[in-house]
């Protein structure tokens, strides 16, 4: 199936590897958060309760780094990143539900890194007011990110040496120390807790993403990503960990908490490390500026986000400006959250649930194990499954609250999209989700016997014209509706039939039918009626009741369709039309249940009773109709034990309470013309089938007839 076509989107391609993803990666988790916050997490919660709250962000981002590594290595990664990931694999609903709280955090990022700006600012000017330098420093580069992310990206090539030059900077300091401290493995009763520690932390862990949501910029995203990002992992996380050790080794937890700017005082060269922290927070917050405009533009571009035309509009030279500044406009409202901590657990629970989203599609694709998925970069079912669990841990942990919300506006932001019915320009493995299940299902069910609870109509219906399907589809259709098949067959020498009889079906498809067709080289119509029973007896869900037109058979037809139908145990339906054409006004539906004198006992299969009660049910249900049982005893005497039986059969086959009966003692003749009239009378099938005896009961009867043979598998009590 070939692809549609690709929205309006950039088809520049600059970056490589290591300026496309590692560098930004690297920027965006060696943030303000290694410099302000890792030495106050070590003296508020221990050298052991750092490392595990670090232990559990990195194992997060771990494990999300390599489930985004195999499915970015396994498909052809469209603009926008992890929207586009997500989208690929569970349709655009799915990629907006989560594309869109990750575009807030990572608007909120840079908010957050421009206050982490503002605060290293502040050990040099401890007079300027710390939201107006937030302000001044987040117009800067909300000014560059609008200019261009070329820029950006070569004004983080300076930046990634003065950070390198500032961690070593920072590291040398233990050896010009005058004193070093004993690590404290405990923090204090008097710090926040753990839970806390971990919402104020995580965001440190989400600079991955940054380097997929350049992936409408890269020029191989295939194999930059999942190099890039693991590799940037792998160093950050080595530096996070490691750093650990040295934040308790430099100071008491007492100046570890009071000092967040620690690190700088205890450099060997501190204006170095001034600088590396002033360009950490600056480059962390200018990559969350350049990556959420591009996934908001690639969610426009694709009608998923209000105002659509206008914010997926790109410049000649491929730039998201429009999305720029609406995204600059949104982070400027998470200024107004007034400092960094306030701002870090709401960042906290959005990502990780887009970290849960990645891990969940990844473990879906490994599981389903669908040919399609053949990731260059391959990962056991256990990475994804751990990643899942540690992201629902970390949300427990870091923010129930904001994650019941989180999950609130994601199922709503679903919700909202699945009512547009959006059309998702790509295969999803949607569709492989529902066939494995169906296959798993079929499997189960082909070695089950169907019992009676088990039935349904699955119909089988020969048509020699189109005419004929068209006069038949309205009851045909009403009586599979409730979870029910049709098997249209085309017979005859009619060369329009094979033509039109696919739409026909199409347009059931479209009523939520499951409705098939096929087509027999046959001029003899019930020879190709007999090859279609014998040919389908081997199906999944063989037909079980053959609906055939009355007007087009004879006397010796009806004969061949009693013992083919009797010899594979399917249910037999003759119809004859209404006087007037068609079904009727489906008002009313008469229901006659044959004589059973001397005895009116009521089980669980009675013959000429089941089908008959079982499709008067399902087409009044369709219809709202009214439903009649009626019965004609030959002698009048047994007038009160055949109403007693019908009124059994209207409880035990817990038929609707407006059901009605009717027993009219006498000749069947003459009952028929004493019943209240009815759009629809259904039969047992008589012992003696007779094309004249049938016309002189429809006749008699000023309605639609079914005439019906039960095939010994249904069951109207069970």
């Amino acid at each position: 199936m070939s692809e549609a076509p690709e929205p309006q989107t950039s088809t520049r391609r600059i970056f490589g590897t290591f300026a496309g993803v590692y560098r930004p990666v690297f920027l965006g988790v060696v943030g303000g958060l290694l410099y302000l916050r890792e030495g106050w997490l070590v003296g508020n919660s221990g050298l052991l309760g750092a490392l595990l709250i670090i232990g559990l962000s990195v194992a997060i981002s771990g494990t999300t780094a390599l489930s985004l590594a195999s499915i970015a290595s396994n498909v052809r990664v469209r603009p926008g990143g992890a929207f586009a990931i997500i989208a690929q694999a569970l349709g655009l609903e799915a990629g907006g539900a989560i594309g869109l709280p990750l575009f807030i955090a990572q608007a909120a990022s840079s908010a957050m890194y421009a206050y982490a700006f503002s605060e290293a600012w502040g050990h040099v000017f401890p007079a300027h007011p710390p939201q107006l330098v937030a302000f001044l420093a987040f117009g800067a580069l909300a000014l560059l990110a609008w200019r261009s992310a070329g820029v950006a990206f070569r004004a983080q090539a300076v930046m990634f040496v003065v950070v390198c030059v500032a961690l070593t900077s920072a590291l040398l300091g233990l050896f010009s120390a005058e004193t070093l401290h004993p690590p404290t493995l405990l923090g204090h009763t008097t710090g926040e807790d753990l839970v806390t520690a971990f919402a104020i932390f995580f965001p440190a862990a989400t600079g991955i993403m940054v380097g997929v949501g350049m992936s409408g910029d890269l020029r191989d995203p295939r194999r930059s990503i999942p190099r890039g990002t693991l590799w940037a992992w792998g160093t950050t996380s080595v530096i996070y960990l490691g750093f650990a050790f040295f934040y308790s080794a430099i100071g008491s937890p007492e100046e570890l908490v009071a000092h967040r700017t620690i690190i700088i005082d205890r450099a060997l060269f501190p204006p170095l490390v001034l600088a590396g922290l002033m360009a950490s927070t600056l480059m962390a917050a200018l990559s969350a500026l350049v990556t959420a405009p591009r996934l908001l533009q690639a969610m426009a571009a694709h009608g998923v986000v209000p105002g659509a035309r206008w914010l997926g509009r790109l410049t000649p030279e491929g730039e998201p400006r429009n999305a720029v500044l609406a995204t600059t406009a949104l982070a400027a409202t998470g200024l107004a959250a007034g400092s960094l901590n306030a701002i870090a657990p709401l960042i906290t629970s959005f990502f990780i649930m887009t970290y849960l989203a990645i891990n969940g599609v990844v473990y879906v694709e490994i599981v389903l194990g669908m040919i399609s998925f053949r990731p260059t970069f391959r990962v056991g079912r256990t990475v994804p499954l751990v990643g899942v669990g540690l992201c629902l841990l970390g949300l427990a942990v870091g923010s129930p609250f904001g994650g019941v919300l989180e999950l609130a506006l994601v199922l709503g932001v679903y919700l909202l999209l699945a009512r547009r019915s959006l059309a998702t320009p790509w295969e999803t493995v949607r569709s492989g989700i529902a066939v494995n299940l169906a296959a798993w299902a079929a499997r189960r069910a082909s070695r089950i016997e169907r019992s009676e609870r088990a039935w349904k109509p699955d119909l089988l219906v020969p048509v020699a014209s189109i005419e004929q399907a068209r006069d038949m589809r309205p009851w045909v259709e009403d009586l599979a509706r409730r979870n029910g098949s049709i098997r249209w067959v085309a017979l005859g020498p009619r060369e329009d039939l094979p033509a039109a009889l696919p739409a026909l079906v199409d347009k059931e498809r479209e009523g939520d039918l499951h409705a098939t067709w096929t087509r027999l080289e046959t001029d003899r119509y019930m020879e190709g009626l007999g090859l279609a029973m014998d040919a389908l007896q081997g199906a999944l869900f063989p037909p079980n009741l053959v609906a055939v037109d009355l007007r087009r058979v004879s006397d010796g037809e009806l004969a061949l369709y009693l013992d083919h139908c009797r010899r594979l145990s399917v249910g037999l339906l003759l119809w004859q039309p209404h006087p007037q054409g068609g079904i009727g006004a489906r008002r009313a539906i008469d229901v006659w249940i044959s004589d059973r004198a001397p005895q009116w006992r009521l089980e669980l299969h009675v013959t000429n009773l089941d089908l008959p009660v079982l499709v008067g049910l399902l087409l009044a249900e369709a219809w709202q109709a009214e439903l009649r049982l009626c019965t004609s005893p030959r002698d009048p005497a047994d007038a009160a034990a055949a109403e007693a039986f019908l009124r059994a059969v209207v409880d035990q086959a817990r038929l609707p309470r407006r059901t009605t009966v009717h027993v009219l003692p006498g000749p069947f003749a003459a009952a028929l013309t004493q019943a209240p009239p009815a759009d629809l009378h259904l039969f047992g099938m008589p012992p003696a089938l007779s094309r004249a005896r049938l016309d002189e009961v429809a006749a008699a009867c000023q309605g639609s007839c079914l005439w019906l043979l039960d095939s010994g598998h249904e069951s109207a009590l069970a």
